[in-house]
Formats: C-alpha cells, structure tokens, sequence
C-alpha cells in the first residue's frame, strides 16, 4: 500500500509539472507568436499529459490488492489512455482549421520525453 502511495506522490509531481511547462510554453509563444502556435503547442501537451492523468488512475486504484486485479487496472489505464490520445488528436485536427499540425507533434513529442526524463530523476531519488 505504501509503494501504491509513493507512486501516486510521484506521478502527481510530474504531471503537475508538465501541466507547468505546457502552461507556460503556451505563454511564451502567446507572447513572442500567434495565437495559433500557441493554442498548438497546449493542445500538443494537453494531448499527452491528460490521457496519462487517466492511465495514472486506473493504474494506481487503491482498491488493485492482488496481481490479477492490479494488471486488469493496468491494462485499463493503458486502453484508456491510448483511445483518449486518438481522440483529442482526431478532435483537434477536425475542429481547429488554423491549427499547426508540426507544433502539436513537436509538444507532444516533448511532452513525452519530459515525462520519461523526470520519472527517471524522481524515482532515483
């Protein structure tokens, strides 16, 4: 229960950070940009960091005691959050007509190794 509780700890941070990064990538292009980079460039992060947000839950249940229910949890929160990603991408490359597609891929992109780097520093420590 404890491993399940640090965990949790750990995928908050990152995910708050994230969203903190996001943020403030979208101010600086809001800035220095268009409105339509800027609007990308979140929807790019946002298209990475809330489907991991869904994954993190269902993962994570407190109520997974046993190896079977855990990897049922598990495998889940990765279905989850597979169709989720599919389908902010699909909405959003539907609906916004002005949108940059090579921005919204790059912050994913980003998004993606950020995530893999501050895992890796936060469970070190």
């Amino acid at each position: 229960m404890e491993e399940i509780i640090r965990n949790r700890a750990i995928v908050s941070k990152v995910l708050l950070f994230e969203a903190f990064i996001v943020v403030l990538a979208g101010f600086v292009f809001f800035i220095f940009a268009s409105l339509e980079f800027t609007y990308s460039v979140i929807l790019g992060g946002f298209a990475y960091i809330l489907p991991n947000g869904m994954f993190a839950k269902f993962s994570l249940k407190k109520s997974a005691t046993n190896s079977s229910s855990i990897l049922v949890w598990f495998y889940l929160g990765e279905a989850i959050k597979v169709i989720a990603t599919i389908v902010i991408f699909a909405l959003s490359f539907l609906f916004i007509e002005t949108l940059n597609v090579g921005l919204v891929i790059l912050s994913y992109s980003v998004m993606l190794l950020g995530n893999l780097i501050g895992l890796s520093i936060l469970i070190k420590n």
